[in-house]
């Protein structure tokens, strides 16, 4: 007897998660702000109920109930109430697979709302979690973990499949001047103006400069200036530009005061990055 040959079709995997590092839902009050971070894994911000502001990148968004932001790997990233009360939920996690362009802000229908509210429920059923970290599998709960994973990839899987990121920001006053900022601070990466030069620059007074990029990136001006130097040199060391060639196109004029700085912000010397 004949039996027919079955041949495989493999279907390639746009999404994947394999592990939790947070998981929390506070309600802010209105005058929350948060300093900002930026990580190497994803993160989405829901906001379930209230306003919420966020910076992503060089975007600014106002965020409304319903709401949702992607947020990927290395974006500077932050959170600020907008004069009235905001609950949100946050899942961050790590990836094996993760689709291009789920990226911004996206908006939930009423159920898909719910169900992130249901899969923070379970999160807190199934995980011990300090601090919004997740630290460790309640006891005999090591299914439920596994499938809280998995629900909460085919929940993204849902959003992705029939939904388009809003690329609009929100665009104040205040955020027309941050961009404008940031803009200004990019084009001068290679030299070592002064907050009275940046704002200038700009057509702002330095207060103004210094209230905004406090705002918006939760630290002060100049210390955001030398954090996006910072980034630029991890960048062009990964390029294989040695550190003397990337302290001086960054504008330090010493080489080892660079690798000072360098290693202050980022815990690492620059050789060390290079060869890692």
């Amino acid at each position: 007897m004949e039996y027919p040959v079955y041949h495989k079709f493999p279907i390639s995997d746009k999404l994947h998660l394999d592990s939790l590092y947070t998981a929390s839902r506070r309600r802010f009050a209105s005058d929350y702000a948060y300093k900002g971070e930026s990580h190497d894994f994803y993160e989405i911000v829901c906001v379930a109920d209230g306003k919420a502001g966020v910076t992503a990148g060089n975007e600014i968004y106002m965020l409304s109930a319903g709401q949702m932001i992607v947020h990927p790997p290395n974006e500077f990233h932050n959170l600020w109430s907008d004069g009235e009360i905001a609950d949100i939920i946050i899942f961050s996690f790590g990836t094996t697979a993760f689709p291009d362009a789920a990226h911004g802000v996206f908006t939930l229908s009423p159920e898909e709302l719910f169900r992130i509210q249901e899969l923070f429920a379970e999160a807190e059923n199934t995980l011990s979690i300090e601090n919004n970290e997740v630290v460790a599998i309640l006891d005999g709960k090591e299914t439920e973990a596994s499938l809280l994973l998995k629900k909460l990839e085919i929940f993204l899987l849902d959003i992705f499949s029939h939904a388009h990121a809003n690329e609009t920001g929100y665009r104040s006053r205040s955020a027309e001047n941050y961009l404008r900022i940031l803009s200004a601070m990019e084009s001068r990466l290679n030299s070592s103006p002064s907050a009275e030069e940046l704002a200038a620059a700009c057509s702002i007074s330095v207060p103004t400069l210094e209230k905004t990029v406090r705002r918006y990136a939760g630290q002060g001006a100049m210390k955001h200036f030398l954090t996006m130097k910072i980034k630029r040199a991890n960048k062009l060391l990964e390029e294989g530009l040695s550190v003397k060639e990337t302290a001086y196109s960054l504008g330090f004029a010493d080489p080892n005061y660079f690798s000072a700085v360098f290693k202050r912000h980022t815990g690492y010397s620059p050789t060390h990055w290079k060869e890692n």
